[in-house]
């Protein structure tokens, strides 16, 4: 005759392997959402790199022209000169009332968006910079001061370079001042 025990079960594999299932859930979850953020933020910077290439193009291409229109390639321009050789526009400075010729403010044309028409910035020529939603710009504006001390006015060049990346969201300005000779 066999003796039969029985064993009395409580259950206890069934809730663990519940919560264990849980846990690798939760942990899949967060694995792809940082997954998913981290492509975001790659794509962020890829596009601001692009941006940041289309402005530096534009602001070598202006800074070049200018330079190359300048009388035997030597910066200032002559008196009156208002485009350079490929036609972009050099802004002529307006002293603001009341300011002095002597470290006087700079040129502002460039911080006001409606300034960035093909009439006051030049646009880059279609298909120069690819991968982005507008081709970018730069402008010259014509800095004139004047040195404590000195009857000279000397010229000083403003460039301002726009990038736009691969969305419009993406935007960069840089800017570089030139003066030429010594001061």
């Amino acid at each position: 005759m066999l003796l039969t025990k029985r064993f009395s079960q409580s259950g206890f594999v069934l809730p663990t392997a519940l919560i264990f299932l849980i846990i690798m859930t939760l942990i899949a979850i967060t694995a792809i959402r940082r997954a998913t953020s981290d492509e975001k933020i790659s794509g962020n910077i890829r596009t601001q790199n692009i941006a940041f290439q289309a402005a530096e193009s534009a602001l070598r291409f202006c800074q070049r022209d200018l330079e190359a229109s300048a009388p035997g390639g030597f910066l200032p321009l002559d008196a009156g000169v208002t485009m350079t050789a490929s036609q972009i526009p050099v802004l002529q400075y307006a002293l603001p009332s009341g300011a002095s010729p002597i470290n006087p403010p700079m040129p502002s044309i460039w911080q006001d968006k409606a300034n960035w028409t093909n009439v006051n910035a030049f646009t880059l020529p279609a298909n120069t910079i690819i991968n982005v939603t507008t081709q970018p710009q730069c402008m010259i504006e014509e800095w004139p001061f004047q040195l404590a001390g000195k009857a000279e006015v000397k010229k000083a060049y403003v460039i301002t370079a726009r990038g736009i990346g691969s969305v419009d969201t993406s935007v960069v300005w840089l800017q570089v001042i030139i003066r030429p000779g010594s001061i």
